[in-house]
């Protein structure tokens, strides 16, 4: 059989199980589209009121007003509105809180809004804690002055996995996958692999700029 002949045979086979399932007003829109668009609403519904309560319990904040009507804080709303209703995970929610928050307070100023807050969507809390830890590591080396701290946040070369991983309370299989995924998001860089042959990877970890001004941006810190 050709590949036209194998695409119209797919074709036929797609029509007789769709025929037979009433679509518009049955089973699948019922399902696959009114479900989902009520899932979405009660989502975002839970969100706002959340959101004044998060309010509320902050005390009186500088929020200015002129800035709440502005088209820059519209959009910014706008596209956390969008990643709350696609999110069951209450760490995001309140992630998104936050970030909301500190730009009711001020300001961001960042051409890279949007790309950090997909990253804020794509990556968990575990993911943070790591990556809040080797910015807290850079800060102490370098307030330290020490350069030979600046290798492997002040362990040495010869650091293990096992050790890091323990140190932040994973075990070392699910540490390797997610400081994996923080390098692959630009976030973290292994700095000392194909430097040193001896390095072994994911051991000489350090936290990139890029990951240093997402942290400001979900943090509210622009000046840390």
């Amino acid at each position: 059989m050709d590949e036209d002949s194998k695409m119209q045979a797919a074709i036929s086979v797609k029509n007789v199980l769709f025929s037979n399932i009433p679509v518009v007003g049955g089973i699948l829109d019922e399902v696959l589209f009114e479900h989902r668009n009520r899932v979405k609403q009660e989502r975002l519904n839970r969100f706002v009121e959340e959101f004044k309560k998060y309010l509320r319990s902050m005390g009186s904040c500088d929020i200015d007003q002129k800035h709440l009507k502005s088209e820059e804080f519209g959009d910014i709303f706008e596209s956390i509105l969008r990643k709350v209703v696609n999110t069951a995970s209450e760490e995001k929610v309140h992630r998104f809180k936050k970030i909301l928050l500190n730009e009711m307070e001020h300001t961001y100023e960042s051409d890279f809004k949007e790309t950090f807050l997909d990253i804020a969507f794509r990556i968990n809390e575990d993911q943070i804690q790591i990556l809040k830890h080797f910015w807290n590591v850079k800060d102490g080396c370098e307030s330290e002055g020490n350069s030979e701290q600046k290798v492997v946040d002040g362990e040495g070369a010869e650091a293990s996995l096992k050790y890091k991983a323990n140190l932040l309370g994973f075990d070392e299989s699910k540490y390797l996958f997610y400081v994996q995924d923080l390098i692959s998001k630009s976030l973290l860089f292994d700095e000392y692999v194909g430097v040193f042959g001896g390095a072994k990877p994911y051991t000489n970890l350090r936290i990139t700029p890029f990951g240093e001004e997402f942290l400001k941006f979900i943090e509210g810190s622009p000046d840390q």
